[in-house]
This record gives C-alpha cells, sequence and structure tokens, in this order.
C-alpha cells in the first residue's frame, strides 16, 4: 500500500470518528431530537410524524433522482457540496434554536418540517456521492478489516457521546441552552470531518461517476424476480409496523411514563452493548442455519417482549432495562439476517438498482407509517379520547402485524451464497432508520463488513455504486461497529 492510500484511509477514520454525533442526531427520531420537539416545543403528533417520515421520503426519492443527478455531478463534487450544505443548516439551527417560538407549537412544527425537508434531502444525496467516492480510495480486499477497526473507535465515540447527553439532559432538563450545547459539539466535530475529506487525494476518484450501467434495464430485471419482489414486500410491511408506533414510542416514555431524556439515554446505551455483544453470535447462527431462521427468529423474540409496551405504566418502568438489553440483543437479528438474504436473492446482474428498489419500497412504507400514526393521535386528541390507550392499542397491533409477517418470510426460498455479491453499498439504510425509531441508536449505526467468500472479484468492482448512503459491506459472519465507514448514516 502506497503513502497516499495510507493517508487517505487515515483520513477516512478520522472522518467517521468526528462526525459520531452528528449521525445520532441527524434523525428526528432519535431521543434527543425527539425530547427537543415534543418536550421542549409540544408540536402535535400529526406534526411530528410527518417530520419523522422526511428521512424515509428522502431515501425514497433518488431511485428517481439518481440518473439525473449523474449528469450533472461527480461522486467527490456531490458528497462534499452536499455535506457542506447540510453543514449550514444544521449550524443554522444551532445558532437560532433559542430564538424559535416557544410559545406557538404550530409556527415551531413547520419551521422544524422545512428544516428535516431540507437536511433530510442533503443527507440522502451527500450520502450518494460518499458511497460513490470512498470505493475508489479504499482498496476492496482490506475493506473488512479497515472498517472493522474503524467502527470499534467509533463505538467508543459513540458510548461517550450518549454518556455527555445523558448527563446534560439529566442536569439540565427542559432548558433550550442544553439542547444547543448537544448541537454545537456535534456541529463543530462535523465541521472538522467534513473538512478532512478535503485531504483525501485519489485521482481515480476525482472522476469518479455517480451511475454506471444501464440503470432502467437493471430496474425491469428486478421487477421480474419473484423472489426478490417477495423480499422487498416482507421488508416494506415490517417497516411499516416498526414506524407506525417506533417514533411514538419515545414520546408515550416521555409524556405517558414521565421519564426523562436522560434517562432514555440509558436504554440506548444499554441496547449498544448488547447489540455489539450479539452480532458475532448471530453472524455464526446464519452461517450453521441460514438467514431465514435467523429473521424469523430474532423478530419472534424481539416482538414478544414488545407487547409488555401496552402494560407499561410510570409504576413500572424498571421493566424498559431488560427491554433495551434484549431488544438490543434480538433485534440485531433481523438487521444482520436481512442484510444477508439480500445479498443472496438480489437479481444477478442488477445488483444496485435491486437495492435501491428495495430502499424506495421499505422508505414509502416507512415514511408513511409515523404519518399516519400521527394523525390518528391528533384525531384522539380533537376528540377528548385517552391518548394512553391508544397507544396501548398500537402497541399491541404493531407486533402482531410484525409477527404475521413470518408467514410471508417462510415463503421465501433462500439460494445459496453468491461470492460475486459479497460486497454491497447501502442495502441497509431504511431498516436501520426503523432501528433508530424505536430507540436501538446503536444498531442504527451498525455497519456490516465481513470476508469475502472467494478470491475472485466481487461485481462490486464495475457494478454502480448504491443510492443509499451508507455502506453495508459483508457476509454471514461480520464484524460490526457502530457507524457507517462513511459519517453519512442518516447516517
Amino acid at each position: 500500500m502506497d503513502a497516499q492510500t495510507r493517508s487517505n484511509l487515515r483520513i477516512g477514520m478520522a472522518d467517521g470518528i468526528m462526525a459520531t454525533p452528528w449521525t445520532i442526531l441527524s434523525l428526528p427520531a432519535g431521543f434527543i431530537i425527539s425530547a427537543l420537539l415534543n418536550l421542549h416545543y409540544g408540536i402535535r403528533p400529526g406534526m411530528f410524524g410527518l417530520i419523522v417520515s422526511m428521512p424515509a421520503w428522502a431515501n425514497a426519492s433518488q431511485i428517481l433522482l439518481m440518473p439525473f443527478l449523474a449528469r450533472f455531478f461527480t461522486a467527490r463534487d456531490m458528497a462534499l457540496s452536499m455535506s457542506w450544505l447540510n453543514l449550514g443548516l444544521w449550524g443554522m439551527m444551532a445558532a437560532v434554536l433559542p430564538f424559535l417560538p416557544e410559545d406557538n407549537r404550530v409556527a415551531a412544527g413547520q419551521i422544524f418540517l422545512i428544516f428535516f425537508i431540507l437536511t433530510s434531502a442533503s443527507s440522502s444525496f451527500l450520502g450518494l456521492g460518499w458511497l460513490a467516492w470512498i470505493r475508489s480510495w479504499v482498496p476492496q480486499d482490506i475493506r473488512g478489516a479497515y472498517f472493522g477497526r474503524r467502527n470499534r473507535y467509533i463505538a467508543l465515540v459513540t458510548l461517550g457521546f450518549l454518556f455527555l447527553s445523558m448527563a446534560l439532559l439529566e442536569w439540565f432538563p427542559d432548558d433550550v441552552t442544553t439542547y444547543q450545547i448537544i448541537l454545537i459539539v456535534a456541529v463543530t466535530l462535523r465541521f472538522g470531518s467534513v473538512l478532512v475529506q478535503h485531504r483525501v487525494v485519489d485521482e481515480k476518484s476525482n472522476h469518479e461517476p455517480l451511475v454506471q450501467g444501464a440503470w432502467w434495464s437493471q430496474l425491469r430485471l428486478t421487477l421480474t424476480h419473484p423472489g426478490f419482489i417477495a423480499f422487498i414486500l416482507f421488508n416494506a410491511w415490517v417497516n411499516f409496523w416498526i414506524n407506525l408506533t417506533g417514533p411514538f414510542s419515545t414520546v408515550y416514555v416521555y409524556e405517558q411514563l414521565h421519564l426523562s431524556p436522560g434517562e432514555f439515554a440509558v436504554f440506548n446505551i444499554l441496547a449498544t452493548i448488547t447489540g455489539a455483544i450479539a452480532m458475532p453470535l448471530w453472524g455464526k447462527f446464519i452461517d450453521r442455519h441460514g438467514c431465514v431462521p435467523a429473521i424469523g427468529l430474532g423478530l419472534l423474540l424481539w416482538q414478544l417482549q414488545n407487547y409488555l409496551w401496552a402494560f407499561l405504566t410510570p409504576a413500572n418502568t424498571w421493566l424498559l432495562y431488560p427491554m433495551w438489553l434484549w431488544g438490543g440483543s434480538t433485534a440485531s437479528a433481523f438487521l444482520l439476517g436481512s442484510f444477508n438474504l439480500l445479498l443472496k436473492i438480489i437479481p444477478p446482474g442488477a445488483k444496485t438498482t435491486g437495492i435501491s428498489l428495495n430502499l424506495a419500497a421499505t422508505s414509502i412504507a416507512a415514511g408513511s407509517a409515523p404519518i399516519i400514526a400521527g394523525t390518528i393521535l391528533d384525531l384522539a386528541q380533537d376528540r377528548g379520547l385517552a391518548e394512553v390507550s391508544v397507544y396501548r392499542a398500537g402497541f399491541i397491533l404493531g407486533p402482531s402485524a410484525i409477527l404475521i409477517s413470518l408467514l410471508l418470510l417462510k415463503r421465501i426460498r433462500e439460494p445459496e451464497a453468491d461470492p460475486r455479491y459479497s460486497t454491497v453499498w447501502g442495502a441497509m439504510r431504511m431498516v436501520r432508520q426503523s432501528l433508530q425509531s424505536v430507540g436501538l441508536a446503536a444498531l442504527a449505526n451498525t455497519t456490516l463488513v465481513g470476508r469475502r467468500r472467494s478470491p475472485e472479484h466481487s461485481d462490486d468492482d464495475h457494478a454502480p455504486a448504491s443510492s443509499a448512503p451508507d455502506s453495508d459491506t459483508g457476509s454471514s459472519t461480520p464484524q460490526t461497529g457502530e457507524n457507517p465507514p462513511s459519517p453519512e448514516n442518516k447516517e
């Protein structure tokens, strides 16, 4: 490896580490932004549901916009220009946060809606460019080892930022200055991460296109592949029901169970620890028994304990601690199993377009769910119905619907692994964002990397870059970490 490549890899390491706090904040469904919107500004559930759906709609738009954007941007230009735009938007929010109208929740909700429309779009597009760019200067034969090491450093930063947020939110609850300090820390570090990206020197990447290959012909191929379509329908169904109540479970904890954001941060820390422990174990389970059994078992164990949400009261909130410990370990099976099943079932010759179609379908499902849930809660408020009863009905309906999806999963035939598809970029973005909506921030930031199954070159060498702004690369025996190999997690 030459000196310039080593320098680029060190820059990529520093980039991801400094971007970690921003990745945790950048989704409105996260516990910090959720507390800001609901506890401090008190926006209505319908507006909150619309706001948290914005990242999903931005993801869904990529399948239509990527061929158009590729005419005007190289991968590097897209990554850097959208990074600065996104950073500028977050910097403005950190500066003006104390001046937003606290006594007018309608106006505050409209401001945050416009803000997250812009930040979600720029985050989605910057990730698209980043993935196409980073593939040029990270050698393929060391990607697994490199990203695995990078993840270990990022995991420490993730835990550190969660502890810092927990302390600030506990010491100074419901103080806009507290949220401003957290935003300033994240924006300052994000500024450093974007700045160091300019130090990456690689002549090939300066001209790396966003899209390679026949995009629309690949799309037609994916639509005629019955096994892949069944997988997409399964993923879309599960993501819909996760996001129907998921973003509002945080609100339920704050408003109905009377826990503070600082206490909620503890749950994220617990899920981070158990998710990191369980992921390699699920990888071994997949190697031995396959992806479909892992997904089925993981969803079964995860959703059965989610019925406890319907029975939580302020008197038994201690149950949330074992629930998050259990959820972090069992939900990781769904993430890892879905990723590896996608590797196996994706139509040959249409890898990138298949990923984009899966992303679009799951994003549309995930984007519509919180809007529906917020509208239902708005109607309940207007008609004087007990909100806690509406929440409990949703907490029973959601897990039941997800468990029904196991019937569809059972019909998916799992093919043998194809070594040509041992590298897939951007495959799990919407699934990971869905996990963050239920408070599993650690799994939302997980990167999957694994050993190649054969020395052959994968079609990643000549296939187009994925349209999703995350990076999941791997086989069924992954190493795991807390952030994707680029800071563009919400990535």
